[in-house]
């Protein structure tokens, strides 16, 4: 009867188990600790792409076959399905047809910039996108707003790289539809990012509210401290102090600047050493209202660490 039929399905939800993500859909997989490895979650996809074209991410890492998996895993399944591997073969059979490393040259040069700045083979954004209705008259075209993250996605390629990340995509957050957006406004805060899932996909706000773009440091920021996302959710001390070693790894890899020669200059990217520019903006950020306080100590704590530190 229905009765007894309830408790089954409740033991059901409550089963040990790992969340694929899979074109959208969301698909349990049973795991038991210290037996179960990601080995399983490829079998779970077989239905839709071939074993050797699976990559399984959890918070921004690849997992290895061999891996464990632990229950509540939450990871992202990327893969090429038979069909699309068939189209492509069509393709490349086709004598009359541009492979696609001249198609995306082509298509560039038409946008008026450069072929997109490669990203290391493994560690990197697999898909990068812009709000498509920016068509230049409101503001920069999407084709420049795509080059805009892709520019911003190799500046960081070194950091993906030392951390080993992947990220699945790296996306323009719409400034007018985002709700997300629209909720952070209202609390008194301004949502200049997010990242989805440990890695899954980081949205960007790379546009003002005149829809001309944002500072690029600022944009770089942002991009950094939603990759500390892919390890640290909350904005704790583990948080900012992950943040702070990655900003000063991305400025670190500036070109020599001039030395400062005023109060300013100890806070300026172009002038200042690699701490001081970090401990301005923790700094910064322990005294930003639209935070928690637990969040703003966080930040102080961090900051006050960092710049007693002796200079690397």
């Amino acid at each position: 009867n229905m009765a007894d039929a309830a408790p089954d399905a409740n033991m059901a939800d409550a089963a040990p188990h790992a969340t694929l993500s899979v074109a959208g859909e969301q698909r349990r997989v049973p795991v038991t600790p210290g037996v179960t490895t990601a080995a399983a979650l490829v079998e779970a996809v077989a239905d839709r792409y071939d074993a050797d074209s699976v990559k399984l991410l959890h918070r921004g890492k690849r997992l290895a076959p061999g891996d464990a998996l632990l229950p509540g895993m939450k990871v992202l399944c990327l893969g090429t399905t038979r069909d699309d591997r068939a189209k492509v073969a069509a393709i490349k059979s086709d004598p009359t047809l541009r492979g696609f490393e001249a198609e995306a040259a082509r298509e560039a040069t038409r946008r008026g910039g450069a072929a997109p700045p490669g990203q290391h083979a493994e560690y990197k954004f697999c898909r990068i996108k812009a709000v498509e209705r920016f068509d230049g008259r409101g503001g920069p075209h999407r084709y420049a707003a795509e080059a805009l993250l892709r520019s911003l996605a190799k500046e960081v390629s070194p950091i993906m790289v030392s951390h080993e990340w992947t990220v699945g995509a790296l996306i323009e957050m719409d400034p007018r539809d985002d709700r997300l957006l629209k909720k952070k406004e209202q609390d008194g805060g301004c949502l200049l990012g997010y990242n989805e899932n440990a890695g899954a996909r980081i949205y960007v706000r790379l546009r003002l509210d005149d829809a001309s773009f944002r500072e690029r440091d600022d944009l770089l920021k942002t991009l950094l401290h939603e990759l500390c996302h892919n390890v640290v959710g909350p904005h704790n001390a583990a948080f900012f102090a992950l943040y702070a070693s990655l900003r000063t790894e991305h400025l670190g890899r500036r070109a020599p600047a001039p030395a400062p020669s005023s109060l300013a200059d100890l806070s300026d990217p172009s002038r200042a050493s690699a701490r001081d520019v970090v401990v301005s903006e923790l700094a910064r950020e322990s005294a930003n209202g639209a935070i928690s306080g637990g969040e703003r100590m966080s930040a102080a704590v961090v900051a006050q660490a960092l710049a007693r530190a002796p200079e690397a």
